[in-house]
């Protein structure tokens, strides 16, 4: 099934601002906003159409694909809200089963695809809140150990008690992203790379594609080239990309609501993405060979405010694997993906600019534990 759209119609669809990512909303009816939401879509997506009423393939892409993945993500959202996370779980994986025959865009970030002497200059870096000025090892800024689930809060794409690592592709946006106050506290920094040598790794990593916003699809060329460099690995002219974009947009948005009130145990914001990493993490099982891992992430951008959404992408990959001894207490699939910095004192440096340009020269990388 082709269906067939033209660059102005695309712009038309998302020029409306109702459409803009992240969502900042009033908290109130979550489900009753999704609904809003998707029918706003819908109604800007039929009006491309209305004059096009002879062509199939526009009209049942539209009454089948689009409207099944916004109804799918009703009912996920409907049923976890009604207290069956099970039900929820078995919409979302409809969903995917769905979404995965027109795919948006998996990055392979494994050996496996690269060819020798590859230079990686994906730079990723995390930040931690620690209480005191003295060194401290790899381990204390690697997710949270085993031993230590009882301090894992919920987290748009992990719940409480299941660690995950999350990346961030600049240090302002992982200090942005904790919230930290370089005036009163202090935190450390690590840079973080993929490990692409077979000899060390051999897992086969991909992440998916979530981080797209419909008006970054159009302010490529207005923003003195900020957006060209965050999209520097996907061509955002390409008809294709725009095309599976129209089918992954209500995903994307529905994991994209600004969180309205932090204090609270329960983020209606994260049920979707919640039970999206439930998705990923059964696909790393359902996918994993005999002979080496499977590790799957996402990529998206920034939901802690509008503001942040720009300062560039995260990525989570949750933890997988059993831990092998009571001694190191972390993943053993992620211990062999990164490679890490020691951790740097953001406080040490005149900014947060200053302490990112440092780890960036830092070539003393090594696995956690060293």
């Amino acid at each position: 099934m082709i269906f067939d759209i033209s660059d102005s119609m695309f712009r038309r669809i998302f020029d409306d601002e109702n459409l803009h990512l992240p969502i900042q909303w009033n908290g109130n009816d979550f489900y009753l906003c999704l609904e809003v939401l998707f029918n706003k879509y819908f109604k800007n997506i039929k009006s491309e159409l209305v004059d096009s009423r002879d062509d199939n393939d526009n009209h049942n892409f539209l009454d089948f694909p689009i409207k099944q993945v916004c109804s799918l993500i009703k009912s996920s959202v409907k049923h976890y809200l009604d207290g069956f996370p099970a039900q929820a779980y078995e919409s979302l994986d409809i969903l995917m089963g769905l979404l995965q025959q027109r795919p948006l865009r998996v990055y392979k970030k494994s050996c496996f695809e690269l060819l020798e002497g590859y230079n990686d200059k994906l730079n990723l870096f995390r930040v931690a809140k620690v209480d005191d000025n003295i060194p401290y090892a790899r381990t204390r800024i690697f997710h949270t150990p085993y031993n230590l689930r009882s301090k894992v809060s919920t987290s748009r794409y992990s719940i409480a008690g299941y660690p995950s690592l999350y990346l961030g592709t600049s240090l302002e946006l992982c200090c942005e992203e904790i919230q930290y106050n370089p005036h009163n506290e202090f935190a450390i920094a690590s840079k973080f790379k993929i490990e692409r040598s077979i000899k060390f790794n051999d897992t086969e990593i991909s992440v998916i594609e979530l981080a797209l916003k419909p008006q970054d699809f159009f302010n490529r060329e207005n923003d003195s080239g900020i957006n060209r460099r965050r999209f520097n690995v996907i061509d955002l002219s390409d008809a294709k990309i725009k095309k599976a974009y129209l089918l992954w947009y209500p995903l994307i948005a529905a994991c994209s609501f600004i969180r309205t009130n932090k204090s609270h145990p329960f983020a209606v914001e994260y049920i979707i993405p919640q039970l999206l990493m439930q998705w990923v993490r059964l696909e790393m099982e359902r996918k994993h060979y005999h002979d080496y891992d499977q590790l799957i992430g996402i990529r998206y951008f920034s939901c802690a405010s509008k503001r942040a959404s720009d300062m560039g992408f995260n990525y989570v990959f949750p933890v997988s694997g059993n831990q092998t001894s009571p001694q190191f207490p972390y993943c053993p699939v992620l211990s062999r993906a990164f490679k890490l910095t020691k951790p740097h004192f953001i406080n040490e440096y005149y900014d947060i600019k200053d302490c990112e340009r440092s780890l960036i020269y830092d070539k003393n990388l090594d696995f956690v534990g060293k």
